[in-house]
C-alpha cells in the first residue's frame, strides 16, 4: 500500500522526536538500505524520559546475542517488500525481520541519536524485561533459523541474562591444528600456571604449543620447557614481542594461530573451540577472549578506541558474570580490536596482512594488527565464552613504550579521532565502561 521510496517502522504509541525522520532520510541518502537510531523509554507515569539506551553500529554478531537495533528502523520499501514479515514470529517480529535484512547484504547505517522514544505500558518488555516469555523462545528459534541459513555451525541457547543468548559451535567432525604462541623468559611461577592449566584444561584435541624462549636462565623455568610437550624456539635479547610472535608462526604448524601470553591461566575447557569458531568465519580477522583479573573482575572485554588518546580495554573492573551494557558482556560481538593476550586468527590471514609490525617493540601491535584486519573489511570478534585469567603485565611491570605509542599514531590517529564504531559516541570514551560522556 505504501508508495515512499523508504518506510520506517514503530509501534503506535511510541513517540519520535521532531526530527527523527529527516535524520533518517540524511542517512538513507548517502546510501544506505537501512538505518536505526538511538532510543530511551518514555514514562508516562512520572512524565519522564528515562532510560537511554546508546547503541554500536551495525555489529551482526551482537545482534545475534541481543535484539539490539530496535526502533526507529527505516529502509527502502523494495528491500522491506522482499523480506517482509513472517507471522510465525510474532512478539519479536522485527527482530526476526531484520536477521533476514542482515542476511541480504543490505548496507546498514545508524543514527547516533536518541530519536524514538519507547513508551512503558504496563505489560510490556519496555517497562519490565520479564514481560512477555514466549518472546525469549521465539528469540532464540529465530536466531537458529539464521544461522541455519547462513551455513554457521552452531546454536542458539538462553543466555545468563533475559533476552541474551549465548551461541554455541556445534561438535565437530574433524579438528584443524591450531598452534598457541607463547613468548616467555624465566618467570617460572608464570610459565607453570600457563602451561599446567592449558595441557590440563584445554578439550579441544588438536593443537600445538611453541614456546618462544627470550634467553630464560632460570632452571624452574627451563625444566618446565623440558616437562611439557613444546616445541621451544629461542629468541635472543633484546626482547621485540612482535617478532617472537612472528619467529614462531613462521615455524607453525597449524592452520590457525593463538597469540597467548605467558602470564595467562585457562579457565574454559572449550575456549579454543569458541575461538576457532569465529577464526574459521571467512569475513573474521581476529578474535579475543575474555581476560580476568586475579580478583575475577573483568580486565579485557575489547578495546575501544580513543580511550586515553589512542585505545584501551574497555569494561574493566566490571563483574564477569554480569550482563555489561545491555549485553556487551554477555554477548559476543564485534569490536574493533582485541588484545593479543590471548588472540585467534587464521594463520593464511596474518601473512597476507603482513605478520605483527616488528617496529612495535612492547604494546600496540595486537591494535595495529587489528585495524590492518579492519582496513580490509574483515571483522574482529570478542567472545566471552572463552575465559582465561590474566595476571596483567607481572613480566613487564609498568614499563611504557612511549615511542610505540608516538608509532600509533603516526599511521592510525585519524582513524583514532573519528571514533569507536562500537563505542557509541555519546559515551564515556575516556572511561570505557558505558557511562554517558560528560556534556559539551
Amino acid at each position: 500500500m505504501t508508495r515512499g521510496e523508504f518506510v520506517c517502522f514503530l509501534d503506535h504509541d511510541d513517540l519520535l522526536a521532531p526530527e527523527a525522520l529527516q535524520a533518517m532520510y540524511d542517512v538513507l541518502s548517502q546510501g544506505f538500505d537501512v538505518v536505526y537510531s538511538d532510543e530511551d523509554k518514555l514514562d508516562d507515569n512520572r512524565r519522564l524520559l528515562t532510560e537511554p539506551f546508546f547503541k554500536p553500529d551495525w555489529s551482526p554478531e551482537y545482534f545475534r546475542g541481543a535484539m539490539y537495533v530496535g526502533h526507529l528502523l527505516c529502509l527502502r520499501r523494495d528491500l522491506a517488500c522482499r523480506v517482509r514479515f513472517d507471522t510465525n514470529f510474532d512478539g519479536v517480529q522485527d527482530f526476526e525481520f531484520m536477521l533476514r535484512v542482515g542476511e541480504t547484504g543490505a548496507r546498514i547505517g545508524h543514527v547516533p541519536r536518541i530519536l524514538y522514544h519507547w513508551r512503558k505500558t504496563p505489560g510490556s518488555i519496555a517497562e519490565t524485561s520479564a514481560a512477555k516469555p514466549q518472546a525469549a523462545v521465539l528469540q532464540e528459534k529465530a536466531v537458529n533459523a539464521h544461522l541455519q541459513r547462513v551455513n554457521l555451525p552452531a546454536e542458539a541457547r538462553a543466555g545468563s541474562a533475559p533476552h541474551r543468548l549465548r551461541i554455541v559451535p556445534k561438535p565437530r567432525s574433524s579438528s584443524p591444528k591450531i598452534s598457541i604462541i607463547v613468548p616467555t623468559r624465566d618467570s617460572p611461577d608464570l610459565l607453570a600456571r600457563c602451561l599446567k592449566s592449558l595441557f590440563e584444561t584445554t578439550a579441544y584435541p588438536n593443537y600445538e604449543v611453541i614456546l618462544v624462549d627470550n634467553d630464560t636462565g632460570d632452571a624452574q623455568a627451563l625444566e618446565l620447557m623440558r616437562h611439557y610437550p613444546v616445541t621451544r624456539i629461542y629468541l635472543p635479547n633484546p626482547f621485540n614481542f612482535s617478532r617472537a610472535n612472528n619467529l614462531a608462526a613462521r615455524r607453525a604448524d597449524g592452520e590457525y594461530l593463538v597469540f597467548l601470553n605467558n602470564d595467562t591461566e585457562i579457565i574454559s575447557r572449550e575456549w579454543l573451540d569458541h575461538l576457532l569458531y569465529y577464526a574459521e568465519q571467512r569475513d573474521v580477522g581476529a578474535v579475543g577472549a575474555l581476560l580476568l583479573h586475579d580478583d575475577g573482575s573483568v580486565q579485557h572485554a575489547g578495546v575501544i578506541l580513543g580511550m586515553r588518546g589512542t585505545a584501551d580495554h574497555s569494561m574493566r573492573g566490571f563483574r564477569a558474570k554480569s550482563d555489561g551494557y545491555a549485553g556487551s558482556l554477555s554477548c559476543a560481538r564485534e569490536v574493533s580490536a582485541v588484545t593479543a593476550a590471548c588472540m585467534a586468527v587464521r594463520k593464511s590471514t596474518f601473512f597476507e596482512v603482513g605478520e605483527l609490525n616488528e617496529h612495535f617493540f612492547t604494546i600496540y601491535q595486537d591494535l595495529d594488527f587489528c585495524l590492518r584486519l579492519r582496513e580490509r573489511g574483515l571483522r574482529i570478534i570478542w567472545t566471552p565464552q572463552a575465559v582465561l585469567l590474566h595476571h596483567e603485565s607481572l613480566s613487564r611491570q609498568s614499563y611504557y613504550d612511549v615511542v610505540d605509542r608516538y608509532l600509533l599514531l603516526d599511521q592510525w590517529e585519524e582513524v583514532i579521532q573519528r571514533g569507536d564504531p562500537y563505542y557509541n559516541r555519546n559515551l564515556n570514551v575516556e572511561r570505557g565502561d558505558y557511562s554517558l560522556a560528560p556534556e559539551r
